[in-house]
């Protein structure tokens, strides 16, 4: 059996989705244990660490889902200028770099900072830039005329936009978690934190269902 260079993408198109769904189920039960009452900081540093380990799988995996995709329908559903896929790869590359680079602290407090800045417009902009691209195909002006795909396209920018959501949904845990390390628990710093926690999930419920549901239109492709 003779393998394509088509067929090695699909796999790794489909491993993605099972690292990015596998690593946030992972940062979810985790989540679980952190927020539990009575925990010692030892625990609870562990328990964070091992989260961002996992977290560390879907913010991979997101770059990766598009950037192979659209790799893909160039080979076989519509036709996209070379330049444009280089293009592709290298905002793909640039934004695991930064997960990376954040997720492993180096360059210096003065990096890391700018980097920061930098990952949430870059978000925004790429999420907007896909939501455009999908609705001009599906207005038959795009870079497809499948309907299926144009969805697809859609909902990953929608789960990018869900990743933003639970930046924000979020904001409140760090500062909670922080007295907790350094001042001892609280009923109120733990209800704070069980509370990001539990909106943070609406975005990340989304999240698995829009994966889900892009899984399944590119199976059957059903318009």
């Amino acid at each position: 059996m003779v393998v394509d260079l088509y067929q090695v993408l699909l796999l790794l198109h489909l491993l993605c989705f099972v690292y990015w769904l596998g690593g946030d189920l992972g940062v979810y039960y985790s989540s679980g244990i952190l927020i539990k009452p009575g925990l010692t900081k030892e625990a609870r540093t562990y328990v964070r660490k091992v989260m961002h380990w996992l977290d560390q799988f879907p913010r991979v995996c997101m770059p990766l889902v598009i950037a192979l995709g659209f790799s893909m329908g160039s080979m076989r559903w519509f036709d996209l200028n070379s330049m444009w896929l280089w293009i592709i790869w290298a905002v793909a590359l640039v934004w695991i770099y930064i997960v990376l680079t954040l997720f492993l602290n180096t360059g210096g407090p003065e990096k890391t900072a700018w980097i920061r800045r930098v990952d949430l417009p870059m978000r925004w902009v790429i999420a907007i830039a896909i939501t455009v691209i999908g609705i001009m195909s599906l207005m038959g002006t795009g870079v497809t005329q499948d309907n299926w795909l144009a969805t697809k396209m859609l909902i990953w920018a929608g789960t990018v936009f869900c990743g933003i959501a639970s930046r924000y949904t979020m904001k409140p845990f760090g500062p909670a978690f922080g007295r907790v390390m350094n001042q001892g628990e609280t009923p109120e710093d733990l209800a704070q934190m069980k509370r990001a926690l539990y909106i943070t999930r609406i975005p990340i419920f989304s999240i698995w269902g829009l994966v889900a549901i892009a899984g399944a239109i590119g199976l059957w492709q059903p318009f």
